[in-house]
């Protein structure tokens, strides 16, 4: 048989420019590399030497689906380093605006990039002649979740209100109010969606890694919380470094993650399998709906679980514009000094976890800056997935592997730009 190759360039329905490349030998496996091709974009390199002030403002251009992650958890890294506290209500329209990025960025990949792969459709263009009613429901959920984010950011995409200490700009009662009745409108028809998912069949494939997510204990961890691991981590996210190693590969322009050699992986199966004491009614309900036990160990579920964090956002929201409405919605200046100081902090963007780290000198200039995206910390782990799965379907033919290869790197939700901000030196 000799050797042979399946090279999949630019896996299609995902954020960014990824190919995958399998090499065989006679039938056995013989190379995985996952390949980022997009050219790096430096971001942690042209940080430097910038104002503590505007670093939230570039770095959340990393990304233009999960901005408002990279936004606030860069400006809490920033007020980490500068000593800066915020009040409730500045907290509570952060995470707003976080529940507002989950909901559009779930619903689009669930519904939009995963779904045709379960229903023989190549898009959801023509998924929706068989689906009309669930496309529509997603575009109105991805509706709502972008006017959360335009309440309390400003706009969909680089937000604009936030900034270090608070917000430029308070969204009023009346327009949470009008908020929190759509929410709890769209309750309905994400249930339709959750029910039409129950009926698809999940492909049988199982692996056991190293689960990363933040976790409390006070509720599901999506903002804040300390870093955890289902084979029972419990640290700082200021250990960070301890628990999550980066490799750089020949082959690709983004590092890739790591932990003693082998990959972790991140997002929203990990935060399930971690934070599943933790859920919220709606999003129990949601589980029960799926059929899904916990821990699960199958990478596909991640989309499921992206549904089922959809309904616990429901939730959240719903309990956050509560906390709101009882605040006086008013803008407080921030008080701000320059100072030199180290700040790290961590969130779960919707992909899995984030991490920003800054050292700033005493005029508050940046000195050095450690990002790492979600999909940076998975890359290792698609590739021992692939590893894994690829016995399993090698008997097929050449389109059934390519296809299940393509849906298992899609299963991760991989945003490769946001991944792809450091470069190779040769």
């Amino acid at each position: 048989m000799g050797t042979e190759s399946i090279d999949i360039k630019h896996i299609a329905r995902v954020e960014g420019h990824g190919s995958l490349y399998v090499t065989t030998k006679d039938g056995e496996l013989v190379d995985v590399k996952m390949a980022v091709d997009e050219g790096a974009r430096l971001f942690e390199a042209f940080l430097q030497g910038r104002e503590y002030t505007e670093v939230p403002e570039i770095a959340c251009r990393i990304c233009a689906i999960c901005s408002a992650s990279h936004r606030v958890v860069s400006t809490k890294a920033v007020e980490k380093a500068m000593g800066i506290e915020v009040d409730q209500q500045v907290t509570d329209l952060r995470r707003l605006l976080i529940w507002g990025e989950y909901i559009e960025s779930h619903i689009l990949h669930a519904l939009y990039l995963a779904l045709p792969d379960y229903v023989g459709h190549e898009s959801v263009i023509s998924a929706a002649a068989d689906f009309p009613d669930v496309v529509k429901i997603a575009l109105k959920l991805k509706k709502l979740g972008n006017d959360l984010q335009i309440l309390t950011g400003g706009r969909e995409v680089h937000q604009v209100t936030p900034m270090i200490g608070g917000f430029s700009a308070y969204p009023s009662h009346q327009d949470l109010e009008v908020l929190r009745e759509r929410l709890q409108d769209a309750r309905s028809d994400l249930q339709v969606c959750l029910d039409v998912w129950a009926g698809l069949e999940e492909p049988q494939f199982e692996r056991e890694t190293d689960y990363f997510a933040l976790r409390r204990d006070d509720e599901y961890a999506l903002v804040g919380g300390d870093l955890a691991s289902l084979s029972g981590v419990r640290a700082p996210v200021e250990d960070y470094k301890k628990y999550i190693g980066e490799r750089i590969p020949e082959y690709s322009f983004a590092k890739a993650g790591i932990r003693d050699g082998h990959g972790i992986f991140v997002g929203a199966l990990a935060r399930l399998n971690i934070n599943r004491d933790l859920l919220s009614p709606f999003a129990k309900s949601a589980l029960k709906t799926l059929g899904i036990d916990l821990p699960s160990y199958n990478t596909f579920h991640n989309n499921a679980a992206q549904l089922i964090e959809t309904a616990q956002v429901f939730d959240m929201a719903d309990a956050t514009i509560s906390s709101l409405l009882s605040s006086d919605l008013e803008w407080h200046e921030p008080e701000t000094t320059p100072k030199a100081g180290k700040g790290t902090a961590m969130t779960e963007a919707p992909r899995g976890s984030l991490v920003h780290s800054y050292e700033f000198n005493k005029n508050g200039l940046l000195k050095t800056a450690d990002i790492i995206a979600p999909t940076t910390m998975n890359y290792t782990n698609m590739e021992e997935d692939v590893r894994a799965l690829f016995p399993q379907i090698a008997g097929g033919s050449k389109e059934s592997i390519e296809l299940m290869l393509n849906r298992l790197i899609r299963a991760y939700d991989p945003c490769i730009s946001c991944s792809c901000h450091v470069a190779k030196v040769r």
